[in-house]
């Protein structure tokens, strides 16, 4: 009994755990940082977030500026930076330039690869909104998969012995299904924003992955744990009888 109810409670650490970095990877403008090369006349460094994007230039010292992201007219008609306002070919110019001196062929086969890619009527607005939605759903999972666990461990506490038994034995079934689909979610989130880092070319230079990212990682990476070891444990068969319950069977009705 000692050691499934800890194998519960540590799927609840793990969900407050996960759902804490899901919920400031959400709230976080810090997916992917783009920064210009030193050789560039106007220095851009660029913060996306799921939703929204943040930029500061040395052209306006110690001004940010900030809007949601992705734009369809912004963002997704071909337009190399929309990072300013509309009609901001400059910024646009600068950042092609640099990227492309920085770039070379790399850069060139960016460009060609997101060509192709968006003529199937599939592209960065798409693939940007569906990691936020992917996100969003993964804290509902996250939520629910703590409540499940909330309520197998009263049920377990407040039950009677046989009953305890079969509560440890079917919980973990609805945890784990949940926790892996929360983790199903936030790979995908995670995997959508590193493609678009790699295939546009408008991270075609000095682009990183951010704080945000590494946090999404990190929480599916412990869902997936607490998965798998909830699994192991059905195979290996301790959930089929709790230690310390043998010879008790729940009285029928």
């Amino acid at each position: 009994m000692k050691g499934l109810l800890a194998l519960y409670l540590a799927a609840f650490a793990v969900s407050l755990t996960t759902l804490s970095l899901n919920t400031a990877s959400t709230l976080q403008i810090a997916w992917i940082r783009t920064k210009t090369p030193a050789i560039a006349p106007i220095q851009l460094t660029t913060t996306y977030g799921l939703f929204s994007i943040c930029e500061e230039s040395s052209y306006e010292p110690g001004v940010t500026t900030c809007r949601p992201f992705p734009s369809r007219a912004l963002d997704c008609k071909g337009q190399a930076r929309g990072a300013k306002v509309e009609g901001s070919e400059e910024y646009k110019d600068v950042w092609m330039s640099a990227a492309g001196l920085a770039g070379g062929k790399g850069a060139a086969q960016r460009v060609t690869r997101r060509k192709r890619f968006a003529e199937s009527g599939w592209g960065l607005c798409e693939n940007w909104s569906t990691a936020g939605y992917a996100h969003q759903l993964s804290l509902i999972l996250g939520l629910a998969n703590i409540i499940a666990i909330v309520l197998t461990l009263i049920g377990t506490a407040s039950a009677g012995r046989g009953y305890r038994t079969d509560k440890l034995r079917s919980g973990w079934k609805l945890v784990a299904g949940l926790m892996f689909l929360q983790a199903l979610c936030t790979c995908i989130s995670s995997s959508f924003i590193a493609w678009e880092r790699h295939h546009d070319e408008r991270f075609a230079h000095g682009s990183k992955l951010g704080r945000a990212w590494v946090e999404t990682v990190v929480a599916y990476a412990l869902n997936l744990f607490i998965v798998i070891t909830l699994l192991l444990t059905r195979v290996t068969g301790k959930l089929r009888m709790v230690p310390g319950d043998e010879g008790y069977e729940p009285i029928s009705s």
